[in-house]
């Protein structure tokens, strides 16, 4: 069994690193994070990057922020209300004009994503109760394109060998193409368009349609892909 002491440090420093970045106005590198804390590099490195696979922190080439997922911590989530502000507008649309249920997603984390906004239409999915679930990156069309247009992130999970082959090509047709298609991504029987949503030349959310019907999607992808083409 862990000693109590260890876990309870460890606790504390986790919450002390947390109100750092959080102090911080600018991204922080490992260095100026253990000399605010005065703590062991290597101990800090360990810590930052399971905050990071948990999706609390984001690692930027070695500068690191807080990231989305801490906003369920508090009571504001400004950034996600920004995010569901700036496309709240072209899901609803986009959900009307094509009988689909549209999500917005953003990322949270290396390894996952969460659902901030939805519109539903001609049928009725369990979505609000997955909504700031985390889903896989690796394993959907929403997901994937994060690894898609994201290179830092593609990056990092290269070098945790989290991509493999097979996703590698996946990902490679994604960019060539514009978007991603899986089936049973948001439930059983499901088929799922999703695109990238790029702000000031960085990608900041997933747009995802999901029917019950591949060929209805494939009706409406041209025209989704001219509503989102500036």
């Amino acid at each position: 069994m862990a000693n109590q002491n260890n876990v309870l440090k460890t606790v504390e420093r986790t919450m002390l690193t947390l109100e750092v970045l959080s102090e911080s106005q600018e991204k922080l590198s490992l260095s100026d994070i253990a000399e605010k804390l005065s703590v062991n590099k290597t101990t800090l490195h360990g810590l930052l990057n399971t905050l990071v696979i948990l999706g609390y922190v984001l690692n930027e080439k070695g500068m690191y922020s807080l990231n989305s997922r801490i906003q369920l911590l508090s009571e504001t989530h400004q950034n996600n209300n920004l995010i569901i502000d700036r496309y709240h507008h072209y899901i609803e649309k986009i959900a009307y004009k094509t009988s689909t249920t549209c999500m917005l997603s953003i990322r949270s984390g290396s390894h996952h994503y969460m659902i901030v906004d939805f519109i539903e239409q001609d049928y009725k999915l369990s979505i609000n109760e997955k909504r700031h679930d985390f889903f896989s990156t690796i394993s959907s069309a929403t997901g994937n394109i994060f690894l898609a247009y994201d290179k830092p992130l593609l990056h990092s999970l290269r070098k945790g060998g989290f991509i493999t082959p097979e996703l590698e090509r996946k990902i490679k047709k994604i960019q060539q193409q514009g978007y991603a298609v899986d089936v049973g991504q948001v439930e059983q029987q499901t088929f799922c368009l999703a695109f990238p949503l790029i702000f000031e030349g960085k990608l900041d959310a997933s747009l995802s349609l999901v029917s019950h019907s591949k060929e209805h999607l494939n009706s409406v992808l041209e025209r989704v892909i001219l509503f989102l083409t500036p």
